[in-house]
């Protein structure tokens, strides 16, 4: 008999994430989660450049992107105390999650899984230690778009079928290891940018919480990545605020109803696990 497996959670510190441990914590045998602080912050990149116009766009949309997932998550999206989960909590500061005090932590805990999603890029002695234990959910479609922002950059070149999450296991590439699952929102009309991105990050908690039962149950089998032409890798230094002036100029001239049109022709293009 598969001995019940023991997750540990590695993860950021925002309401999607909080949301995230929630979902799993109530689904799975969860016995160790660290919140990460990544030092990473979008919001704040500098826009000294920008017109007061395009500031303002580019305000509105992080502040659409916080009301849009307190709508989705905000109900339950708080910080988990050790008291309520019975397992153990850390607060992790930023560069410390492939730390050896994190690999302790996890070890005390005595996770033999790691779910990870929104943390920094994991590296050994973590990658080392869970060698194939490390299951990530990417918002993203990999191997289309890896990296950072990646269900925003399938939005601002015109192409919403590639918008979704990835569960897979980490390697030590970029959002490069094989595949357990995709998973797409749907999208509909009225939806705006973070309507989209929420849906997409339902639809791979979702995919994540079924992805684990399965490996519980020892029946899993991840697909190796294979490399599609004109494939996307986005860093955190590609990013810059005017590109969300863009993505919304694109957006208020049709981006989304053009999609709608054409959305059944071009999503059956996209090889997808599921």
């Amino acid at each position: 008999m598969q001995p019940p497996m023991r997750v540990g959670i590695l993860t950021s510190r925002e309401i999607r994430h909080r949301y995230f441990v929630n979902a799993l914590r109530r689904r799975l045998p969860v016995v160790a989660v660290a919140y990460e602080d990544t030092g990473y912050a979008p919001a704040g990149v500098a826009i000294e450049d920008l017109s007061s116009e395009e500031r303002q766009i580019v305000s509105r949309h992080f502040e659409e992107r916080t009301a849009e997932e307190s709508r989705f998550f905000g109900y339950d999206a708080e910080f988990v105390l050790p008291s309520e989960c019975g397992c153990s909590i850390e607060h992790l500061p930023p560069g410390s999650s492939n730390s050896p005090q994190t690999v302790a932590f996890f070890e005390d805990g005595g996770a033999d899984t790691l779910a990870v999603f929104g943390a920094n890029l994991i590296k050994d002695p973590l990658l080392e230690r869970w060698s194939g234990r490390i299951v990530n959910l990417h918002l993203g479609l990999s191997p289309y778009y890896r990296g950072t922002a990646t269900n925003f950059y399938p939005l601002l070149n015109d192409e919403p079928e590639y918008v979704g999450a990835t569960i897979h296991a980490i390697d030590r590439g970029i959002d490069s290891g094989p595949i357990f699952r995709h998973a797409r929102p749907e999208i509909t009309d009225g939806d705006r940018p973070h309507t989209i991105g929420c849906k997409a990050i339902q639809a791979g908690v979702a995919a994540m919480i079924a992805v684990l039962s399965t490996m519980e149950r020892g029946a899993v089998a991840p697909v190796p990545q294979w490399n599609p032409p004109h494939a996307r890798l986005y860093l955190r230094k590609d990013y810059h605020p005017r590109q969300v002036v863009e993505l919304y100029r694109k957006w208020d001239a049709g981006l989304l109803e053009r999609y709608l049109e054409r959305m059944d022709r071009v999503r059956r293009r996209v090889y997808l696990i599921e």
